[in-house]
């Protein structure tokens, strides 16, 4: 019940659960070479990565949705530029695809959140909507290795799926950067947001980040709390402050390898991107230890 999807420089997980009833409603795309058919955009680095996290009865049908139309769309977008876009403008053509997906989903119960990476020319593009994380992970080695925690380490590795007290011996440091905020009811923006439109909010006293925003869903014929307050899709929730605009971080990787002394250390950078169901259970130091 476990997938993967391996290339040279991206590595995608995804896993079922053994239940019948369960749908996994994550829907992961990986473009490696992401070309529009405009020579003053396209080149061999670019690539395209989306990750679309599904909730409620159908949600699994939007993340499906899109995770087709967003790529389509902005890959139509910069089809038609005359020239390559400023940052700026990129972060405005990733808005609008948000949007617009969002705005032609189909209305059925349910809906996703939308995370993506996307990488034009020495710019990445993180975008994301909802409460899924993503974030840059750095690995800078040590200038020798320990034997002694390498074999430790491979054993430890090849027995991670069975019970055992032993830990991760990570020989070198690793720094988390860029990491996204993510989209919950409680917090003073969206939670204003959503009020001043009507809506409802729960927020437990003890357990802030599990706040609900509560609308009437007709297709439960009961008032349902949803757990993010952005999102694609759920369109029962978008009159009262539901949105789909993402939060977009551009990176410039020349000055972000020069930052951080990239090639001078022998460093490694990666992305990740990860849904809820991944995070709420483990923190991004231990994701990216082990990565």
């Amino acid at each position: 019940n476990n997938s993967s999807i391996v290339s040279t420089s991206h590595i995608m997980l995804t896993h079922i659960s053994n239940r019948k009833s369960q749908v996994n409603q994550d829907r992961i795309v990986m473009i490696p070479s992401f070309t529009v058919g405009n020579a003053k955009i396209d080149g061999s680095n670019n690539f395209f990565i989306g990750l679309f996290d599904g909730h409620d009865d159908r949600g699994h049908e939007i993340a499906s949705y899109a995770a087709k139309e967003v790529p389509a769309q902005i890959a139509s977008k910069l089809q038609h530029l005359d020239k390559a876009p400023t940052p700026d403008e990129m972060t405005q053509i990733i808005t609008d695809v948000f949007r617009n997906v969002d705005a032609n989903a189909p209305s059925i119960a349910g809906g996703c959140t939308a995370m993506t990476a996307l990488r034009i020319h020495n710019d990445i593009y993180l975008a994301n909507t909802g409460d899924s994380t993503q974030f840059i992970a750095i690995y800078n080695p040590p200038s020798k290795l320990v034997e002694e925690k390498s074999i430790h380490n491979k054993r430890y590795i090849q027995n991670m799926t069975r019970p055992s007290s032993e830990q991760l011996h990570l020989q070198g440091i690793i720094s988390i950067h860029h990491q996204n905020k993510v989209h919950k009811a409680n917090f003073p923006e969206e939670k204003s947001r959503i009020e001043n439109l009507g809506g409802r909010i729960h927020i437990p006293p003890k357990h802030p980040m599990g706040s609900r925003v509560i609308a009437f869903s007709s297709a439960h014929n009961e008032d349902v709390g949803l757990a993010m307050s952005r999102s694609i899709g759920d369109s029962e929730w978008t009159a009262i402050g539901v949105i789909p605009d993402p939060d977009v971080q551009v990176i410039n990787l020349e000055k972000f390898w020069n930052t951080n002394n990239i090639r001078t250390k022998d460093a490694k950078v990666f992305v990740v991107l990860g849904s809820d169901g991944l995070f709420d259970v483990r923190k991004v130091e231990f994701v990216a230890r082990h990565l």
